[in-house]
């Protein structure tokens, strides 16, 4: 953290489960940018997030509808 370097890279999203206050279960998404002055220097870090749970519960749905239709498809053992 020191040196300001993320280990995922300068901007990229990461997705990670959560649970709300009232004990829902949600999707965020956010990502990290390091703020640095004229010279270089690490001044401060910017973090935005955003609840990507419809997102991740839609792909989970059609990950599981593909798995049926292969399945369905290969026919019996």
């Amino acid at each position: 953290m020191a040196t300001g370097e993320s280990r995922y890279g300068e901007g990229a999203f990461l997705s990670v489960p959560s649970i709300c206050k009232d004990g829902r279960q949600i999707a965020l998404e956010f990502t990290i940018v390091p703020l640095r002055n004229e010279q270089g220097t690490l001044t401060g870090m910017v973090a935005v997030m955003r609840d990507v749970t419809i997102r991740f519960t839609e792909l989970k749905v059609l990950r599981e509808r593909l798995a049926k239709v292969t399945k369905d498809r290969a026919g019996p053992p």
